[in-house]
């Protein structure tokens, strides 16, 4: 019985043409953690949108309250409104009264800057709100 031996295609090791794959798997763990990188920057930017959002609701709902309790005493109920706004990081865009000499409703629109800004991503948040007495 003859035991075969796998004869390399050169003698020289040092001419011989490497075919492995040294280095593969440092170029494949670089791709995945870029990959990683990207999704993670892109999660934060989604809950950062997230909070501002919820920034324009408050804003929008505070605003538009404290111009119907502003209305109920006889104030300006939009410059009140606007007011508080501001406040609170928003910038009013629309603001209307409906009464009937009874009963009203402050309608409030207040718009946010989204915040990362990216050119793909929205640029501003808006959310109108309504308060009143009835």
């Amino acid at each position: 019985m003859t035991i075969r031996r796998h004869i390399l295609p050169c003698r020289d090791l040092d001419g011989c043409r490497r075919n492995d794959q040294r280095g593969s798997g440092t170029a494949l763990m670089a791709a995945v953690l870029l990959i990683v990188a990207v999704v993670a920057i892109a999660v934060a930017c989604v809950i950062a949108w997230f909070g501002c959002i919820h920034n324009a609701r408050s804003a929008a709902d505070l605003a538009s309250l404290a111009g119907a309790s502003a209305y109920g005493t006889g104030r300006d109920a939009c410059a009140v409104a606007r007011a508080t706004a501001s406040d609170n990081g928003a910038t009013m865009t629309a603001c209307k009264v409906d009464s009937n000499g009874v009963d009203f409703i402050v309608r409030v629109t207040v718009e946010v800057q989204a915040k990362p800004q990216i050119k793909l991503g929205p640029g501003k948040f808006s959310y109108t709100s309504q308060a009143g007495n009835v």
